[in-house]
């Protein structure tokens, strides 16, 4: 099976992402993969059973479906070569009688290592503790929790950004000149990134219309670009496994790289690939641009 076509920038298969990392795609094709896996909140994204988002129990069914998409993700990734996985830790159901805190971050790392891959660092993503008491309607996070018990009061949440390499050689480096500066890299390197705008989305880009679908919890587009630029050269291929509305293709298009998904929704899917290709239209207006100054200045 070949992924793209030589003339082919992006494509995004519509199904369970899973039996074809693990059977279909050919194995190391993969130069970055950057996504967030869904987050086990009840058929909150699809109705399908192979949804990891619909795996609630994170001590034993969300435990196996990672551990398979771990699995295939291990198989499709260079040796050598960086995935990038975004996360955030799961409050426990109150509504199945338990307290505190899942440690989403932490089995996400466990069972990556499991599948053979090197787990290297993670960085955090600063989130705004009003807007998040605000979203989530948490009484941890509200005056009104803060006025009665103290004792039950935590800050916000941030999101984890946990970095994974696949073992062996990589083949072939990855060349920050004119991708990263070392003013750039002085600022990224710091171990919490607080100047993520939190409303930067795809959602709030690209939707135009009353018909256009919306990710329920997408990516931030500046975490997305300076991944890709990090992790990857341009021309490579970026992956996600869960592609949603393409907020990952939809920078990997727009920084000179080809992408490459999966979505099991069939409305994110479709939003996805109008979404990419406005992306694949805007990269290729630029470029033009570009090129036609070069000739004047020539």
């Amino acid at each position: 099976m070949t992924l793209l076509p030589d003339n082919d920038k992006y494509a995004i298969h519509h199904g369970d992402c899973i039996p074809h990392m693990l059977d279909e795609m050919p194995p190391q094709c993969v130069d970055f993969s950057v996504f967030s896996p869904p987050f086990p909140s009840l058929f909150a994204y699809t109705s399908k059973p192979e949804d990891i988002g619909n795996s609630e129990d994170l001590r034993g069914e969300a435990k196996i479906h990672l551990s398979y998409f771990y699995a295939g993700l291990r198989r499709v990734l260079k040796p050598g070569r960086a995935v990038v996985v975004h996360v955030m830790q799961i409050p426990r159901l109150k509504r199945s009688g338990e307290v505190g805190m899942h440690d989403y971050r932490g089995i996400n790392i466990r069972i990556g290592e499991r599948a053979g891959l090197v787990y290297e660092y993670d960085w955090s993503v600063r989130k705004n503790p009003q807007a998040q008491a605000i979203r989530t309607k948490s009484r941890e996070l509200q005056f009104s929790g803060l006025e009665s018990d103290r004792a039950r009061q935590r800050g916000a949440l941030p999101d984890y950004l946990i970095k994974f390499r696949a073992p062996g050689e990589n083949k072939v480096a990855v060349d920050s000149k004119g991708e990263v500066s070392r003013n750039e890299w002085i600022d990224w390197a710091e171990c919490t990134w607080g100047d993520i705008k939190e409303t930067d989305t795809l959602n709030v880009r690209s939707a135009k219309s009353e018909e256009d679908t919306k990710h329920i919890c997408p990516l931030q587009l500046g975490v997305i670009d300076r991944l890709v630029r990090l992790y990857s050269n341009p021309g490579e291929l970026v992956f996600s496994p869960f592609a949603g509305i393409g907020s990952e293709g939809y920078i990997s298009l727009q920084r000179g790289r080809r992408f490459y998904g999966c979505e099991i929704k069939p409305e994110y899917h479709a939003q996805a690939m109008k979404n990419l290709a406005a992306a694949e239209r805007t990269q290729a207006a630029n470029s033009k641009t570009l090129f036609d100054h070069q000739e004047a200045v020539a």
